[in-house]
């Protein structure tokens, strides 16, 4: 036991260490490689992901540098088309790029933290940060590259910067550069390093590192007309600053709730919601430490260069608040708000004697933060499942939209899960993304009945009264089904009868679940439809028999 309890002392000491930390690493990277490709399997593109799979087929220099949300994403645009053009779609690819991205932030992070303080108190903060699903978006989807690949980028910045000379400055400016065409989050630590330059002694002169990412960017803002005050054409709501303070607090909540593990809601089987966990608490616990660490009055720059650089992430997601009403605590605020937090975190020990109780307990809290990690991947894996049914379902209702050759008579084309951005005609060129209609009928039943909603709240497919004499074609009885009496109905709709009062309802490749209304005996009732690519019929169900259905032959008057 003794050789045991002398080994771990100089651990925390920082004494013979650092090999032993890279072996951990080593081990750590692979599994969490495995665990964030196993688990994401069922993971599909997002909106903005399909948005962009529209915009690749034309896509130039000058659509690449459009504004996306009001965020530059130059990288990412071209390299997924890059992808699309030569690989496909295969989802894989990129949830392949974000994991590399998650690894390299990583291991940034470790080379960073590993030259303040000891190797394994370094290495615990790394662990979280391979390990942390509480930002699933960002840790088992595609879409997490654009996030971490910018946050790799800062770090790689910081490293360079480090070294104090001319190469170094030159490679910081070009990872600052790099990083900010991929996200917005990189300018946090563009930021830094201006406030770097200006707080250590004889570094005024390497303060264009960060200044000329920042003033490149904002001239982008002026040039795309996004450097407004209007949100919803992706400007700053400058007003928003007198909120940065609650922000911060949320966000440093939210963050150091899933730092610990204490973040997992057994309710929902997912993360806790905003104020019902440990967050403010923690949050409340944290701030108070770092006053006590600030009235020691021995900070080194570099701390007050790292809290620099979280105010400046929480200011610039606060700016952004308004046209997408996101609080600090969204999940996809989590990754970025972990790394500079754990920053700060750095700093603050740095210098700092751990004893072995404060040594157990942070290797405790990892351990803990470790396995909830593992827990919120098991639900989120089924989450993400539903999710990308949810997606492709309705690309296929949007494609059977478009392929109806007519405007949807809706105003609000009842999208729930796809942007107005993405369009199936040009997405088209790389294949089609949907559920083959075909098989829709073989799924689970709410996959065709969210297909059915859709189509018949886009073409507004209701009963209308008769208002001129129609020739009618060949007629139909409905036929006996389950419980109920099923019609089909040709393709261009049908005028509807019933011998009794019945309840009549709408489906196509769903169960038919669309209420149409209770109609009287004798009464006869329109049904428009819109003929698409697919011809799979739509149909009415009523709870009465006595329904028959003609088709429409000829309208006149």
């Amino acid at each position: 036991m003794k050789p045991v309890v002398e080994k771990l002392d100089r651990l925390r000491r920082g004494e013979d260490g650092s090999r032993a930390a890279w072996k951990v690493l080593a081990v750590a990277m692979p599994l969490a490689a495995a665990l964030a490709l196993w688990f994401g399997r069922h993971t599909f593109f997002s909106v903005d992901e399909l948005a962009w799979i529209s915009a690749s087929p034309d896509l130039n220099l000058g659509g690449a540098l459009e504004p996306h949300v009001g965020h530059l994403v130059l990288i990412p645009k071209l390299l997924y088309k890059l992808a699309f053009e030569t690989i496909g779609t295969e989802y894989l690819t990129f949830r392949l790029l974000t994991t590399a991205s998650v690894l390299l932030t990583a291991t940034l992070f470790f080379v960073w933290a590993r030259r303040r303080i000891p190797d394994f108190i370094a290495l615990a903060g790394t662990l979280v940060v391979l390990f942390f699903p509480a930002d699933a978006l960002h840790f088992i989807a595609g879409n997490g590259f654009t996030i971490m690949f910018a946050l790799a980028c800062g770090l790689a910045a910081l490293i360079a910067w480090d070294r104090g000379d001319r190469p170094g400055d030159i490679a910081a400016f070009g990872f600052l550069l790099l990083g900010t065409a991929t996200y917005t989050v990189a300018l946090p630590f563009a930021v830094g390093l201006v406030a770097a330059a200006l707080l250590e002694r004889s570094g005024r002169s390497r303060i264009w590192v960060g200044l000329v990412p920042l003033a490149l960017y904002l001239l982008w803002r002026i040039l795309v007309g996004a450097a407004g005050t209007d949100p919803e054409a992706g400007g700053a709501d400058w007003a928003n600053l007198v909120l940065v303070p609650s922000w911060t607090f949320q966000g440093l909540g939210t963050v150091l709730a899933a730092w610990s593990g204490l973040n997992f809601d057994f309710s929902s089987g997912g993360s806790l919601p905003p104020g019902a966990g440990p967050g403010p608490v923690l949050a409340l616990v944290a701030l108070v430490a770092l006053g006590w660490r600030i009235s020691r009055g021995d900070t080194r720059p570099w701390f007050w260069v790292t809290v620099i650089i979280a105010l400046a992430l929480y200011a610039s997601q606060t700016l952004g608040w308004g046209a997408i009403l996101r609080g600090p605590e969204m999940p996809r605020y989590l990754y970025p708000g972990l790394i500079v937090v754990l920053l700060i975190a750095v700093e603050a020990a740095r210098g700092m004697r751990w004893s072995r109780t404060g040594f157990a307990v942070l290797w405790l809290i990892t351990a803990v933060s470790l396995l909830t990690s593992y827990g919120l991947l098991q639900e989120t894996s089924e989450t993400y499942k539903l999710r990308g049914q949810q997606m492709r379902a309705e690309i296929t209702a949007v494609t059977l939209l478009d392929s109806t050759g007519v405007a949807p008579v809706a105003a609000d084309q009842s999208r729930r899960k796809l942007s107005e951005e993405f369009e199936p005609g040009p997405a088209a060129a790389y294949g089609f993304l949907g559920i083959e209609p075909s098989t829709l009928g073989r799924r689970k039943e709410r996959i065709g009945d969210s297909v059915d909603r859709f189509l018949s709240g886009s073409l507004l497919l209701e009963l209308s009264p008769l208002t001129a004499p129609v020739a009618l074609g060949r007629c139909r009885a409905a036929v006996e089904q389950d419980e109920d009496f099923r019609l089909s109905l040709p393709a261009d709709g049908a005028v509807l009868t019933t011998s009794t009062t019945a309840k009549l309802s709408l489906g196509r490749f769903g169960a038919g679940v669309i209420g149409l209304a209770t109609v009287g005996p004798g009464s006869s009732q329109l049904l428009q439809l819109y003929p698409d690519s697919d011809p799979t019929p739509w149909f009415v169900t009523s709870d009465q028999p006595g329904l028959v259905g003609c088709a429409v032959a000829e309208r006149s008057g």
